[in-house]
Order: C-alpha cells, then structure tokens, then sequence
C-alpha cells in the first residue's frame, strides 16, 4: 500500500524586514501555526519571493534599505497578478494616525506597531487568511 504525503503547512507568508531578529522570530512564531514562512531583507528580495513562491499573505516592514513598504504594497497592489495578496504592515517607528492611513491607503490589510502582541498578530494573521477564497488548479 503506497503512503500519500500531505503538505501539512497552511499556507506561506513572506516576511520582509531588514531586522534579522525580527524575520527569524516571525517566522518562528509562524511556523508554530503550521505556516511556512520565506523572509527576505530588502523590498527587491521580497517582491522576487513573491514572484517565486506565489504566497497567500505578506508581512512588510515599513521601513526597509530599498524603498519603503508602503511603496512595496503599493507596487504589488498596482500588479494584477498580485492585486488580491493580503499585505500586513508592521513598524519599529512610533506610530501617529497618519502612519496607519498611509498604511491602508497604500493597500494594507493590517497594520501593526512593534512591539506587538504575538497572540493577536497570529489571530489576525489567521483570520485574514481565513478570509482568502481558495484557488482551483
């Protein structure tokens, strides 16, 4: 009898930050809910992940080397290809209103402040893929 082995991940996720730290606890954290986690340190590294991978959801930085994230987001949302690619927004900078609105304007779906509460950025992570329609072949 011949065993079929399932993929047991979720989904993968993309994480660009140019913290080192802050990839590697992020995709830590990820992997602990069953989702596999590609990270990259630059805009350019990030957008060639997702180019390669095809990913149900990013998580960028705003501040990176490159460009910033909302030029990221910005950029993917431009794309058809990539229009529909839920984009979570994270920041090491102190927060006013504004960030956040540039945030969403710029097509985020989420927006977070480090430091961050580990359990709601899960849930909200999960929730938002949650909400993604699945893809026929």
């Amino acid at each position: 009898m011949t065993k079929i082995k399932a993929s047991c991940k979720l989904a993968t996720i993309v994480v660009v930050d140019d913290d080192a730290g802050i990839r590697e606890s992020l995709k830590d954290l990820l992997a602990l809910e069953n989702l596999d986690c590609a990270v990259a340190a630059t805009a350019k590294e990030g957008l060639a992940l997702v180019q390669s991978l095809r990913p149900q959801l990013l998580v960028t930085d705003v501040q990176l080397p490159d460009m910033s994230g909302y030029q990221l987001c910005q950029s993917l949302k431009r794309d058809p290809a990539y229009r529909g690619l839920p984009v979570v927004m994270i920041t090491g900078r102190f927060t006013e209103p504004d960030d956040k609105v540039q945030g969403f304007e710029s097509g985020a779906d989420e927006f977070f402040s480090k430091p961050f509460d580990p359990f709601l950025f899960v849930a909200r992570i999960k929730s938002i893929l949650r909400g993604l329609t699945p893809q026929v072949a």
